[in-house]
């Protein structure tokens, strides 16, 4: 692949190399502009992630795009702007939590983010629909892979692939709504989690 062009073609029908190559292109420009605004390795590393995972799901819209590096630096100008909202809900969860757990209390800090953290993942899991959920549950509690899940349930690759980009999206949209967000490089880990061997 040579050209963006090419690039984008190959990103539409699925490549994650492609998408690799995107977005390790992009990358400097992108963590550049998102910094100005955060001041914050991490929120910026959280910004560019959120960013490319929103475009990663909606790449059958890049066909249409002229523009490539205009389309993506509106996607982190969004992801920006949302940051200021994120962090006002996560100050509002550890301030409900600390009501709850005073200082005093032998539970730390972390404990209590940790079991909130487990409580909306198994909530968010069981509102998955049901295939969903069962490509979910034999991806993380049996440690299956893309092909080995594809095999079991006797569907395709690809749909197991976005049941599982689908279902972290869900997952990761209710931490959200709850005030928790990652610092971890989860665009990183999607692409080892969701690479077909």
């Amino acid at each position: 692949m040579h050209t963006e062009r090419e690039l984008i073609k190959a990103i539409v029908e699925g490549n994650e190399q492609a998408f690799s190559k995107l977005f390790f292109q992009y990358l400097p420009v992108l963590k550049s502009f998102a910094f100005k605004f955060s001041r914050s390795e991490h929120a910026t590393e959280e910004i560019i992630q959120d960013a490319f995972v929103r475009i990663w799901l909606n790449r059958d819209k890049l066909d249409q795009v002229h523009n490539v590096r205009a389309y993506l630096y509106k996607y982190v100008s969004n992801e920006c702007l949302s940051h200021l909202r994120k962090r006002l809900n996560e100050e509002k969860l550890i301030s409900k939590l600390s009501i709850h757990h005073p200082k005093d209390s032998n539970i730390t800090d972390e404990l209590i983010q940790l079991n909130e953290i487990n409580r909306i993942v198994a909530s968010a899991v069981n509102k998955l629909p049901s295939q969903r959920k069962k490509i979910y549950q034999l991806s993380r509690n049996e440690g299956k892979n893309i092909p080995q899940i594809a095999e079991c349930l006797g569907i395709s690759q690809h749909t197991v692939k976005n049941a599982l980009v689908i279902a972290l999206k869900t997952i990761r949209g209710e931490l959200e709504l709850n005030g928790i967000t990652f610092i971890l490089p989860l665009l990183m880990l999607f692409f080892k989690e969701f690479k077909i061997k």
